[in-house]
């Protein structure tokens, strides 16, 4: 499976499902979905501009899938790998699952910080960067500086969804994957009555809205606010299969039970797939 192959849309139990944890080009019970997809064609980017960078390093809590992600993507590219924490310790690094699988693809993981703080960690990962020549693999897989990539990662995924939907679920972590769905929408005709965010994270409402500006979309969206729901935990994970699909337990299932629990419509609608949990180490 290449980066630009179409992941299948399945209907499932009356609805649509876009099952984008099947893009798994390094096996079943690897990394997987549409992030891996997002972070290799960035890795690819740029070492087309970079072709003297030495390596990649990124930073993340302790509980995301980006430090395996980032570690499969170096390895497939056979370029060095760091990911960086902030406020762990040495015995979380060596149980927790998340590192754990980081470093079975190969990664170096260091604590960089006391901190666990997104900017903190950032600055620290930006200067060991610099000094080394590495790419940074920001939060979220942030394509800033990577237009095309958001376009060719996640936009074009859009092209077999149904062509006339009531209602469209996304799971909103750092907005980039909601973004890039609103762009293909645009960019492929499609017409859909209601695009939901179901938030897992800080609020990316600004940040969603100034990626579409670039793009030139002009699209309105549903914003639902998950992480701030009495009782939500990031770091408690969700047990829910739909038909016989397992879905992320971080991610996915949490917003699947609240698309449930608030009744919001489920006919003629179409619940997008970002991943699947990986197998543990």
């Amino acid at each position: 499976m290449t980066v630009h192959d179409l992941t299948p849309v399945q209907e499932i139990a009356g609805m649509y499902f876009k099952r984008d944890d099947l893009f798994t080009p390094f096996g079943a019970g690897e990394v997987n979905g549409g992030k891996l997809r997002q972070c290799m064609m960035l890795v690819e980017a740029a070492l087309r501009r970079k072709p003297d960078m030495t390596g990649v390093i990124t930073y993340c809590s302790i509980h995301s899938p980006q430090g395996p992600i980032t570690a499969a993507t170096a390895r497939h590219f056979r370029l060095p790998c760091v990911v960086a924490y902030g406020g762990a310790s040495q015995v979380s690094l060596a149980t927790g699952s998340m590192p754990r699988l980081a470093m079975s693809y190969g990664a170096r993981v260091e604590v960089l910080a006391k901190s666990g703080r997104h900017n903190v960690l950032k600055a620290k990962a930006e200067a060991l960067a610099q000094a080394a020549r590495m790419f940074v693999v920001q939060y979220g897989i942030n394509l800033d500086d990577y237009g095309e990539v958001l376009l060719g990662a996640v936009a074009e995924q859009v092209q077999n969804i149904p062509d006339e939907l009531d209602d469209l679920y996304i799971t909103c972590g750092s907005g980039i994957t909601a973004s890039g769905v609103l762009v293909g929408i645009e960019k492929y005709g499609k017409n859909v009555k209601r695009v939901h965010l179901i938030s897992t994270a800080y609020d990316r409402q600004e940040k969603v809205k100034a990626t579409l500006r670039r793009f030139g979309v002009e699209r309105e969206f549903i914003y639902h606010d998950l992480f701030h729901t009495p009782g939500f935990v990031y770091e408690k994970q969700q047990k829910m299969r739909i038909g016989g699909v397992k879905l992320h337990p971080q991610y996915e299932a949490k917003t699947m039970k609240y698309l449930i629990e608030h009744d919001l419509n489920t006919e003629n609608a179409l619940f997008w797939i970002v991943g699947a949990e990986p197998r543990e180490r």
